[in-house]
């Protein structure tokens, strides 16, 4: 399932990322409330209840309910971390046909989203990174430093876990838009906890890369995780 970036405030299906289509795989793009129209969580909570989606019309589709990844950049990148290190949480659960079908997901494919939004309210990051701040205050629905709750209900670093599923995490080392510390933080979290994270930090590259770049990771990652 493909999450669009946009900084929680646009969600342009334009960049959905199609080669994973000629791997065998199925792909769902979706849409979900950006911060223009609702604050956090109404964006995670709308990933979840597509996960719920597609597990129910599984069998129509031709779907295996029990085999679900997810994959973004940037905004796209934090939800579908976010989508798998909450696994369980009822915080996040949202009530979109619970309890019957789990919104669960098996592998997650992070590019290079923000995975602790407490930390934006530092003054050192705010001067270096203002549209981070200023997308990140939008979603949360005022100054950073004055929502940490909601800021710290939506990080996938406040989840994490030994349960999380296999997590790829990929950042350009020269991102200017979100610190490539955030991706290598997540990563040092999950394994600490003995998740499954796998990193690469991808020289000269900022925020954003030419697919080819990491195409061939991104297959063989969901092929292992995902294709038995």
């Amino acid at each position: 399932m493909w999450l669009s970036g946009g900084g929680w405030r646009n969600c342009n299906k334009e960049g959905v990322e199609l080669f994973l289509i000629r791997h065998g795989f199925a792909l769902a793009s979706i849409n979900y409330r950006v911060s223009v129209k609702a604050i956090v969580p109404a964006n995670i909570l709308d990933c979840k209840a597509a996960v719920r989606w597609l597990r129910r019309h599984a069998k129509e589709y031709g779907l295996d309910p029990h085999r679900i990844g997810v994959w973004g950049s940037s905004a796209g990148g934090h939800l579908a971390a976010l989508l798998g290190a909450s696994n369980g949480r009822k915080e996040l659960e949202g009530d979109v046909a619970k309890p019957v079908v789990s919104c669960d997901v098996q592998a997650v494919c992070d590019f290079c989203g923000p995975s602790d939004l407490t930390r934006i309210a530092r003054p050192s990051i705010r001067r270096k990174f203002p549209l981070l701040y200023e997308v990140t205050a939008q979603n949360l629905g005022g100054p950073v430093e004055k929502r940490r709750d909601k800021a710290l209900l939506v990080s996938p670093l406040h989840y994490v876990t030994s349960s999380c599923p296999p997590m790829l995490i990929v950042h350009g080392e020269e991102d200017d838009v979100v610190p490539v510390e955030e991706s290598i933080i997540l990563h040092e979290a999950l394994k600490r906890a003995e998740a499954d994270s796998t990193l690469y930090v991808l020289k000269g590259e900022g925020h954003g890369w030419k697919p080819g770049l990491t195409a061939g990771r991104v297959a063989a990652f969901f092929k292992r995780t995902l294709v038995i």
